[in-house]
């Protein structure tokens, strides 16, 4: 981090100072301005530094360091855990010096992974970044299409400039000699201030940046590509340069997986493929199977009415739901209730409809009655989850207790 991490000053200004709603009396949020403020604002991307703020009789931990718009001073936004805010009291402020360090290390490396990144794909722009603790985001825009491979090659060529240790410099200069500097990037409609801070990795990149940046690339640490989503043109890539615990967690997973699977780490994408392709077809196998399906109901009675009832172990929801629909369309007066067990005591899926002509809203049923032990939703004429009652005695006598608020006649 460059500058001071802890700072004696005086609150200058108490902006805001109340009770948490529900919380202790000491237990306040507030927002303040100091004489002078360690505390590096929120810009750029990077979220404002925490830390604590302590006096005489007085501890506050700081949430958050934002500009105030009007003249440019700081405001801590803090969480008041002891003592009394008044003005010009003088108080202690620490950074979570920790913190910006890992911050700074993050919005280093997103400098050069988005510098990189744009010189190898044409026409590739960044858009914004949101710098985090643990993982980090690069929002881009690019008509073609990112791969793998391709962030691969990029990551490969960050770590690579990291691991040479290159000198980053960050300095103020004036509006028109930044607009001199050769390949600086900057969103000029965004900066309005007299004086500019560019920061520079030497030989990779020069970018208008209000964060917080190391002094040399070998600071950063490590650097991996977590992941990415998105579509053309809109696409958001995760990083991370806390690369030692995860790639530890990374690999043990692999590990395990490659144990399970019974083949070596470069054939795992095939293997995966393969099966992806294998259940695809299941799955338009099942969706032809369902107009087959002929279902050994059981009728029973329930509220004076038909209740079809199929109990199918190991069994699919998804499989049975057409067959229940159509039953209940076939005999409008009734219910039909599908249960479908499959290991002892655990969990199993239920579906539960009731034909056009009942005159019952299904959709507090579950509720109404705990010895179902049943968890789920619906709608008024179909509800479906999760239960560990198979008995169907049970079921038909809650349903003829049963009496939804449509049914219940006044007084």
């Amino acid at each position: 981090m460059s500058g001071e991490t802890t700072k004696h000053t005086k609150v200058l200004e108490v902006l805001r100072c109340e009770g948490k709603t529900g919380g202790r009396p000491d237990d306040k949020r507030a927002q303040v301005v100091l004489a002078e403020s360690p505390f590096h604002v929120a810009g750029g991307g990077q979220p404002g530094d925490t830390g604590k703020l302590r006096g005489s009789g007085f501890c506050a931990e700081v949430l958050d360091a934002r500009r105030r718009r009007e003249d440019g001073s700081t405001i801590l936004d803090l969480k008041v855990t002891a003592g009394l805010l008044q003005n010009g009291m003088e108080v202690i402020a620490e950074v979570d010096a920790e913190r910006n360090a890992i911050l700074s290390r993050m919005h280093t490396g997103q400098h050069i992974f988005s510098r990189l990144q744009e010189n190898a794909c044409e026409g590739l722009e960044t858009l914004k970044v949101n710098i985090g603790v643990d993982e980090s985001v690069v929002y881009v825009h690019y008509d073609g299409t990112l791969s793998w491979e391709g962030l691969f090659g990029i990551e490969e060529m960050t770590v690579d400039a990291i691991r040479r240790d290159l000198p980053v410099e960050s300095f103020l200069t004036s509006r028109e000699e930044a607009e001199a500097i050769p390949e600086l990037k900057a969103k000029w409609e965004r900066i309005h201030d007299e004086r500019v801070r560019v920061v520079r990795v030497a030989g990779i990149d020069a970018t208008a940046c209000s964060g917080t940046h190391v002094a040399r690339t070998g600071e950063i640490g490590g650097f991996m590509v977590t992941g990415f989503n998105g579509s053309a043109p809109e696409w958001e890539v995760r990083f991370t340069v806390r690369t030692e615990d995860l790639t530890r967690g990374y690999t043990r997973t692999m590990r395990r997986l490659l144990r399970e699977v019974g083949c070596p780490a470069d054939r795992l994408m095939d293997v995966f493929a393969r099966q992806k392709a294998e259940n695809a077809a299941l799955r338009q196998i099942s969706e032809k199977m369902r107009g087959y399906l002929s279902i050994p109901w059981e009728e029973r009675r329930a509220a004076d009415r038909p209740l079809f009832f199929a109990l199918l172990p190991g069994l699919t929801k998804e499989l049975l739901s057409a067959p229940a629909h159509n039953c209940v369309v076939e005999h409008p007066d009734a219910f039909c209730l599908v249960l479908l067990p499959d290991a002892p005591e655990e969990p199993f899926p239920f579906i539960l409809l009731r034909g056009a002509e009942v005159d019952v809203d299904l959709s507090g049923f579950l509720k109404r009655f705990p010895e179902l032990k049943a968890r789920g939703g619906g709608k008024s004429d179909r509800v479906n989850g999760t239960t560990t009652e198979r008995s169907v005695s049970v079921w038909s006598d809650c349903l003829t207790q049963y009496r939804s608020p449509a049914t219940v006649c006044p007084g």
